[in-house]
């Protein structure tokens, strides 16, 4: 039994079977079946202009490249071109590459696009090696390390374990400064309030003398 109120009839006119997913012609845009539907399986009224749009790259022959083809261009005459020329690498649009910054580390082939310089011994590393443990970081004896003037001078001190200690001593310094400071306010303070008790004390004497004989 058959069902004409679902699917459709493949517009071909040798075929007109009923499909129940009919293809659609991107070109023509007329209904057909499975067996149909592709450009070279109908008689396509816009064959010409399909054929002009879907424009394919041709690969030379010699050195099994693309030819890149310009629109409205013969690609026979283009690819003549090619060969006469010696087969030359296609145009592209990046001039220079972009990683160029590699890593210092012997045995590591990883690139960025920045360069990632060490502070201490100033070469170019990687993330994984951009640390001062990871890449055994130590100062260029040549100099050449020392910035671009290549002047030579020392590189600032990095915040290693030499750095913590010497501001942990120059903190301990200043506290114990503190604290000697604090005893000697205190012992002089003791100082003088063991000096005003004797004259108090004379003083509260002659005080008493002085009302007895009166």
């Amino acid at each position: 039994m058959e069902l004409p109120s679902i699917g459709k009839h493949c517009s071909d006119a040798t075929c007109s079977q009923l499909d129940f997913l009919p293809f659609t012609c991107p070109y023509c845009k007329q209904i057909f079946c499975q067996d149909h539907w592709r450009l070279e399986g109908h008689t396509c009224p816009k064959k010409d202009e399909a054929t002009l749009r879907d424009q394919r790259v041709p690969i030379c022959p010699l050195c099994d490249k693309p030819v890149p083809v310009k629109k409205g261009e013969d690609p026979n005459v283009r690819m003549e071109q090619h060969i006469a020329a010696g087969c030359p690498e296609p145009a592209t649009t990046i001039s220079k590459p972009i990683y160029t910054n590699s890593c210092n580390v012997k045995g590591c082939k990883n690139r960025s696009a920045i360069p990632i310089i060490c502070q201490k011994c100033r070469l170019n590393y990687c993330l994984k090696h951009r640390l001062e443990g990871d890449h055994s970081c130590s100062t260029n004896i040549n100099g050449t390390g020392n910035g671009a003037n290549g002047s030579g001078s020392k590189p600032p001190a990095a915040n290693g374990p030499s750095s913590h200690n010497n501001w942990s001593q120059k903190v301990a310094n200043a506290r114990n400064a503190r604290s000697s400071a604090a005893a000697a306010a205190a012992t002089n303070r003791q100082n003088q309030n063991n000096q005003s008790k004797p004259s108090n004390a004379s003083s509260g004497k002659k005080g008493k003398d002085k009302c007895l004989i009166s």
